[in-house]
């Protein structure tokens, strides 16, 4: 006997959707609760969940755990949702520790005191430790958009190109940059 196989879906139950967008519910699911159409228009053959395919929009957890388990790839594709909320985890963390060091780090005189010290050398560990990662994010979001991970070295530009860079970021995905999946 010859069963379809529950990993592909079936074309003639899988509603047309437009790339990037979340497909309509139909009702049509698997027993386990696997929707059969992909998200965002992302390949999803033998995937358990819609964050597992390169590019997917995912939620905050699992967009930090995508950024520390992918720490050096610097191929396939991120989605908005993953670079943005590695953005605002990244300035959270940032904030919280340059806080301490001006409120607990500081004497009344403004001179740093020993804990200000530390919460200095801690903020330099972060931020020499994320390094690779936020190249590595910042590639990978702009296959997304089909666009090579060289493309960051327009930050380099002073002013301007931080801007440019960061609207190249919120650009919407692009079919094209599957290219970058290999």
């Amino acid at each position: 006997m010859n069963t379809p196989d529950p990993n592909y879906p079936r074309p003639e139950t899988q509603p047309q959707q437009g790339y990037g967008q979340m497909p309509a519910y139909t009702g049509n699911q698997e027993a386990d609760g696997r929707a059969q159409a992909g998200s965002g228009g992302y390949h999803q053959q033998n995937l358990h969940h819609p964050g597992a395919q390169p590019g997917a929009p995912v939620g905050f957890g699992e967009a930090i755990k995508r950024f520390y388990s992918k720490y050096a790839q610097f191929s396939g594709r991120a989605s908005r949702s993953e670079y943005w909320w590695v953005f605002i985890y990244l300035a959270i963390i940032s904030t919280v520790i340059s806080i301490l060091g001006v409120t607990v780090g500081t004497h009344a005189s403004g001179q740093p005191n020993g804990i200000g010290d530390a919460l200095s050398v801690l903020e330099l560990i972060f931020a020499a430790a994320h390094i690779i990662p936020n190249l590595a994010l910042g590639a990978r979001r702009l296959h997304d958009t089909n666009r090579s991970g060289w493309f960051q070295l327009i930050a380099l530009i002073p002013f301007l190109g931080v801007i440019v860079l960061l609207m190249l970021f919120a650009l919407s995905p692009k079919r094209e940059g599957a290219r970058f999946d290999r």
